[in-house]
């Protein structure tokens, strides 16, 4: 005769998945299972990865965040037929150990065959691939799972992830379905496409950035442009109409995961990591999805030559300058933004930024100015397009401040220093005299203060040869390829391109108050 445990395990055993994970999920909370079961999350990310409720969620970024665990018990305690894939089969072999070993814990035979394979009762089903051969993908086509799970998928080629992706379902009502990412941070530019596809948790440069809490769930659509895929993000479920198609959102999340978070590692896995070489020791150790970011070719700015900048910051370059420039990118309504960026001798300070449903007017961004105006400085205003129009107005015809006028589309009449190339217009000069400046070889040693979005903007420009001339990407070139706006990006190389016109200014002024001042009378004191 069963025992009754024997057969609340037999019960157990005998639920669906969904059912079984609700089931740990009130046993975790009461501390039931603390010593007796086969495996179970780890407190914090690895938890709340296991019992997200997203479509596709990113999973980890530091080394040793327990990214293999997850997969491996979402794929033996919570799923009824998983897929999981690696860039190679061969690098499968690891995580197939680890799922052997727990299946021998808990008696469920064990994964063989090749490829490797394991069925279970009830059709349960785990698989495992490779996308890494060309085609290879086309072999999952018409092979559903209620778990798709891509480890290392940094390394993975994203429209053969959402090939797979696309068989994503069960018959199963109860069940949930899930695609899961866990992977390191990309390298080398490999994986670039994650800061777009979780874009408000990786990407300095979307409007939610460091406002998306880890695990949060977002909305969003896959929309494909051609050469790339790209993400729309939208406020939620409800079908919405893009690009005249009615298309249906999914749930997307991001869950950070560092070495911390698992307490089977230690001292001597962080000791390993710190042999690594620079980028990847500081993007394994850190899950910086940027740290080991590639420039693009044709990159206006090199990511370095920011990096240097926010180090002769740190170091106290120009610390007790006074103020030179207040340069202004005006944004009255809409979702752009408002950037005051003081320049304090060759200090770049922290930025002045307010939403633009704050600053809906000239007398809104005006007073900004006034407010946060110091020694004088220099004020530059960008009226590209008649933005700064009512502002120039309200701080000259009615505060009675002169003003500088930054027009962007403008023609310049100067050429690069080192190849003599004319500009196509204003805007490629004054991002190529900050570039100038930047480069290490040129002296300038300009100082930054450090910031993820200021590197992202800065480093987001590309140029090209038009009619023999140097041409940056316009503002809504980037609008449109990046989702959001330089906004930050410009006031600096506003600042920046007006130096020279402040100096002078302070010259002048300071000839203006000598020649003011009375001469003393030779016969004083006489």
């Amino acid at each position: 005769m069963a025992t009754a445990l024997e057969t609340l395990i037999e019960h157990i055993d005998s639920m669906a998945p969904p059912e079984r994970v609700a089931l740990q999920k009130q046993l975790d909370e009461a501390g039931v299972l603390e010593q007796f079961s086969v495996w179970r999350p780890q407190p914090g990310p690895q938890t709340e990865g296991y019992f997200s409720d997203a479509d596709l969620t990113l999973y980890g970024g530091a080394a040793g965040g327990g990214k293999t665990d997850l997969i491996a018990g979402l794929a033996l305690f919570a799923h009824h037929k998983a897929a999981i894939f690696r860039q190679s089969l061969k690098s499968l072999k690891g995580l197939i150990e680890r799922m052997n070993t727990l299946m021998r814990a808990a008696d469920m035979g064990r994964i063989s065959g090749n490829p490797p394979r394991w069925t279970g009762p009830d059709e349960r089903m785990i698989e495992f691939g490779h996308l890494g051969l060309p085609g290879s993908e086309e072999d999952w086509q018409g092979r559903d799972h209620d778990l798709k799970a891509f480890d290392e998928g940094a390394q993975m080629d994203p429209r053969k992830i959402i090939f797979v992706l696309g068989w994503l379902r069960s018959t199963r009502t109860d069940q949930h379905c899930r695609g899961l990412i866990a992977t390191n941070p990309p390298i080398g530019g490999q994986g670039d496409f994650l800061s777009d596809w979780f874009a408000p948790w990786l990407d300095p440069l979307h409007p939610r950035y460091r406002q998306a809490a880890p695990g949060e769930l977002l909305w969003a659509v896959f929309v494909d442009d051609g050469d790339a895929i790209r993400t729309v993000w939208v406020d939620g479920p409800a079908p919405v109409e893009i690009e005249g198609e009615l298309r249906t959102p999914k749930s997307r999340t991001f869950i950070p995961a560092r070495r911390r978070d698992n307490r089977f590692l230690g001292a001597d896995y962080d000791a390993q990591l710190d042999q690594m070489p620079e980028p990847m020791r500081t993007a394994l150790k850190t899950g910086d999805f940027l740290a080991a970011r590639q420039d693009h070719d044709w990159q206006v700015i090199p990511s370095d030559w920011v990096e240097l900048a926010f180090q002769r910051f740190d170091q106290g370059v120009d610390a007790d300058r006074p103020m030179d420039v207040l340069a202004v990118d005006v944004a009255q309504g809409g979702k752009d933004k408002t950037v005051l960026q003081p320049l304090h001798g060759r200090r770049f300070a922290q930025n002045i930024v307010r939403k633009g449903a704050d600053t809906k007017d000239g007398s809104d961004v005006g007073s900004l100015i006034i407010r946060e105006r110091r020694d004088s400085a220099l004020i530059v205003v960008d009226c590209t397009g008649g933005w700064g129009g009512d502002t120039v107005g309200f701080l000259k015809r009615e505060n009675g401040i002169p003003v500088e006028k930054c027009v962007f589309s403008a023609q310049s009449g100067e050429c690069a220093k080192d190849s003599r190339i004319p500009f196509y217009n204003l805007r490629a000069q004054l991002y190529w005299r900050l570039r100038e400046a930047l480069h290490p070889k040129s002296g300038a040693g300009l100082a930054i203060k450090r910031s993820a979005s200021v590197k992202a903007q800065l480093t987001a420009h590309r140029w090209k040869m038009k009619n023999g001339r140097i041409l940056i990407e316009s503002k809504e070139d980037i609008k449109e390829r990046l989702g959001s706006s330089p906004d930050e990006a410009d006031a600096m190389v506003e600042a920046w391109g007006w130096t020279e016109k402040a100096a002078l200014t302070k010259i002048q002024k300071t000839e203006t108050r000598h020649q003011m001042t009375p001469m003393a009378d030779p016969l004083d004191g006489f």
